[in-house]
């Protein structure tokens, strides 16, 4: 797969990096590693953990997948929220439980609403906890992370949806991240939430912050608002929310879909053309780093690698206005669309 430098340093991942977070939508921890196996097979060399996955199991499950290959993938891994002994001991039991989720998709749905993470519900707070993002913190979290990962480096060490209320000490935080990184424990530290929610905690920081990772998709309004923050930026997202709402869109207006196919130049009917143009798009405005995408699905994988991997694998300029456009005609009918990122 194609490569980029992650901008102001010198690691080296793909365009397209796989994103963990919803792998254990699948059951079966031999399905988890088998998906695994395969994106690693299709040619992704960046993948994305935090310790909070799998309800604390993800980063040891990601481990057998980094051994003899150590060397040739690149990790994002996170700090700042943790599973509880709670979700520890639940985590037991949740290849049953989402194996009844899979089955009832509202069921599924409202779990992953309500755990993701302790300020999201009542059930966030049981099951998930956050130790703050203090030097110390830190230090604690990135040891258990390198334990579980079995690796001796993290590539990309991040703050966790961090609440700049829970930042103490900022000097000594960014102090010790850049003193882990002089030694090469990390090779580049950030932030990671939503755009809205951690421009804040860059500014408390006080500091040219390395790297930014958020959510981007084509209805935000405004991909450039990073610039002069983070010289580089991971950005995921790209389809959870926009894929669904263009599908409904066009399913409430099929009079629409052939207006804008013309506008295109694409058959959005077809399942598989907007997942690809909105990946493409992901692919046009993220330049600095590589774009996430996950999914339990074989095909799926498969069909992004191959998007991610064409010769002209970003939009060119009159597809990406063209989506643009479509973007803001759905946002006027779905007016809570509207992200006030700029």
């Amino acid at each position: 797969m194609r490569v980029r430098i992650l901008a102001g340093t010198e690691v080296v991942t793909t365009t397209l990096g796989f994103g963990c977070a919803c792998l254990f939508r699948l059951p079966s921890k031999a399905d988890r590693r088998a998906i695994l196996e395969a994106a690693y097979e299709l040619g992704i060399r960046h993948f994305d953990v935090a310790p909070m996955y799998g309800l604390g199991r993800a980063e040891a499950e990601l481990a057998p997948v980094l051994k003899h290959r150590r060397e040739d993938i690149t990790i994002t891994t996170k700090i700042g929220i943790d599973p509880t002994a709670m979700a520890r001991g639940v985590s037991r039991l949740q290849g049953p439980v989402r194996a009844v989720a899979r089955t009832l998709p509202r069921l599924g749905e409202e779990l992953r609403a309500l755990g993701q993470g302790p300020s999201s519900s009542w059930v966030g707070r049981l099951l998930y906890t956050s130790a703050g993002y203090s030097a110390q913190a830190a230090g604690l979290s990135l040891a258990r992370s390198l334990r579980a990962l079995r690796t001796d480096y993290i590539d990309v060490f991040v703050l966790h949806d961090p609440v700049g209320h829970l930042i103490s000490h900022a000097p000594a935080l960014v102090a010790y991240l850049n003193h882990e990184r002089e030694i090469g424990r990390i090779r580049c530290w950030g932030v990671a939430g939503e755009l809205k929610d951690i421009r804040p905690v860059v500014q408390k920081l006080q500091e040219a912050v390395p790297l930014l990772e958020f959510r981007d998709d084509i209805f935000v309004r405004c991909p450039d608002v990073t610039r002069g923050t983070a010289e580089a930026t991971i950005t995921f997202g790209m389809l959870g929310r926009a894929l669904p709402v263009l599908r409904k869109f066009f399913l409430q207006f099929p009079d629409e879909r052939h207006a804008w196919n013309i506008r295109t130049g694409h058959d959005l009917g077809d399942a598989t053309t907007l997942p690809a143009l909105l990946l493409r798009e992901a692919l046009r405005r993220n330049t600095t780093g590589p774009v996430l995408f996950s999914s339990t699905r074989l095909d799926r994988v498969r069909a992004a690698v191959d998007n991610a991997d064409r010769a002209n694998a970003a939009l060119a300029p009159e597809e990406s206005k063209a989506m643009r456009e479509l973007a803001l005609a759905v946002s006027s009918t779905y007016p809570q669309l509207a992200v006030p990122y700029d």
